[in-house]
């Protein structure tokens, strides 16, 4: 069975990415995905001082710290990206797909960009889909996010897929072909975030290596799933059900590659040691009596139940008290902090165990929304590389 075959089979595709021309400051066009920090503006208000007006995709994207304070103007952020296209400060570079090293604290990781079939994948908890999701979908956050994809000539993923890979092949590889190739990318980071290279993929030989892999660890995984959503679980939502909606316009031979179909996001590995896992912590604000609430809800900081039984307390109480809100905080001792603020409670946890989310996907269950978090949040992925959506 030749590469197509099989990547047809696993749900991949050969993505045409979009990068910033040659010349462009590439420190500051990649900016941290837009849902980190939503606790913490001051950090994207450094973020902004710093690219100021130069290409970047902090002008097309919208970070939560700002919608939580009121900015709504998607079409803003539409209109930028139409801008860098016509403009030519987005180029196609062409099919091909990237492998990504990235240097963090925690060590260098590594990854495939590549594109993923949205027909083989479902974010409803317990269907039978190749692409599986880790994490219950709030599908209240997927609605205006479909309005915003309608919107956008293209995608910036952040979205991380997951393999569950022991024994290191896949990387292991990609590692040794692409070592003399020359790279696309070669750059810092803003804001702490490290160094990361990106190497494209063009070469038929490595694209059949690629896909004898990913076949092998499908089928050493029990044959039930080809990936899994790590990271973005609402960003691959929210374009499974914009496909849903205009492929009903379209007719069969249109739908099969019509680029709506499709989602690009990185392929890492479960088991790479340079990705830390990590309980994600919350913290509740806007609480007038943090000590009646606690009471309320039944719960002691000091002695606090399993995640997966937090959250449904958390959502009851909160369904009662409108005037108060949650947000979802990666590093347990800001979370800690935040949490000393008035009318504010944290509820933290320091321990995660990777193993747990293998479990959760060969059992076909899914965690509660926001149980893990992948790496700390200058180490999440960065937007760069695009794809033309229409």
């Amino acid at each position: 069975m030749d590469y197509l075959e099989k990547f047809e089979k696993l749900g991949v595709k050969i993505p045409s990415i979009l990068l910033p021309k040659t010349g462009t400051d590439y420190s500051k066009y990649a900016v941290l995905a837009c849902d980190q920090y939503a606790a913490q503006p001051d950090y994207w208000e450094r973020v902004k001082n710093y690219v100021g007006e130069a290409p970047s995709t902090l002008h097309m994207t919208l970070p939560e710290a700002w919608l939580l304070s009121g900015d709504r103007d998607y079409e803003k952020r539409a209109k930028a990206m139409e801008k860098y296209l016509s403009e030519g400060t987005l180029e196609e570079i062409g099919e091909g797909f990237i492998f990504t090293e990235r240097d963090t604290p925690d060590g260098t990781r590594f990854g495939l960009v590549a594109a993923f079939d949205l027909e083989k994948y479902d974010y409803s908890p317990g269907t039978d889909s190749l692409i599986k999701v880790t994490e219950r979908t709030d599908i209240t956050r997927v609605a205006p996010r479909v309005e915003i994809r309608k919107k956008a000539p293209l995608e910036l993923p952040h979205v991380l897929m997951l393999i569950v890979d022991k024994r290191d092949k896949f990387m292991s590889m990609l590692k040794k072909e692409c070592s003399s190739l020359p790279k696309i990318y070669d750059f810092d980071l803003m804001e702490g975030g490290g160094h990361i290279r990106g190497t494209k993929i063009v070469a038929e030989e490595v694209y059949q290596k690629i896909a004898d892999i990913l076949t092998e660890l499908f089928t050493e995984n029990g044959g039930t799933f080809s990936f899994a959503i790590g990271d973005g679980n609402h960003s691959v939502a929210t374009a499974k059900c914009y496909w849903e909606e205009i492929k009903k316009n379209l007719s069969p031979e249109e739908q099969k590659n019509h680029p709506a179909r499709f989602c690009l996001a990185e392929i890492i590995n479960l088991y790479d040691p340079a990705m830390p896992y990590e309980c994600m912590n919350r913290l509740l604000s806007g609480v007038s009596d943090p000590e009646k609430a606690l009471s309320e809800m039944g719960l002691d900081l000091l002695n606090l139940p399993s995640l997966q039984e937090l959250q449904p307390i958390l959502d009851r109480w909160l369904e009662g008290h409108p005037e108060a809100f949650i947000e979802y905080v990666h590093d347990a001792d800001t979370c800690e902090k935040l949490g000393k603020e008035p009318g504010c409670i944290a509820f933290c946890y320091r321990e995660f165990d990777r193993d747990s989310v293998f479990d959760v996907i060969k059992n076909n269950t899914v965690f509660v929304r926001k149980s893990f978090a992948m790496g700390h949040p200058f180490e999440k992925r960065y937007y760069l590389e695009g794809r033309k959506i229409r």
